[in-house]
């Protein structure tokens, strides 16, 4: 059995973005389009963006939350994973964070009561 893949980088999906080298989810596609978000703007979000939550046990690949930025000065949460056939980089899912459940820098969950 191999090894299991970690989580990706920034690095690494800064340089499969760049690189054109990923692909998105049906879900992700989806979405994406519901909610009038173009390409450029999810890859912009993402050459930008910073992890900030890991999912190392996400199933099927390891996965991770990034929290980048839309033109409009909106945050974008898109969660990636690092598959092991190319291209590597899945665009899982990206949404606009809801201010109930994030803290003001979008980072941080709310502790539900």
């Amino acid at each position: 059995m191999s090894k299991p893949l970690p989580p990706p980088s920034m690095r690494f999906i800064r340089s499969h973005v760049r690189a054109k080298r990923y692909r998105l989810t049906k879900h992700a596609t989806v979405v994406r389009l519901e909610r009038g978000i173009t390409i450029a703007e999810m890859e912009q979000a993402l050459l930008n963006g910073e992890i900030i939550e890991r999912y190392p046990d996400a199933q099927p690949y390891p996965a991770c939350l990034v929290l980048g930025w839309l033109s409009s000065g909106d945050p974008l949460h898109i969660v990636c994973s690092r598959g092991n056939r190319e291209p590597a980089l899945r665009i899982i899912t990206l949404y606009e964070p809801d201010d109930r459940l994030w803290e003001s820098d979008y980072k941080t969950r709310k502790v539900q009561k």
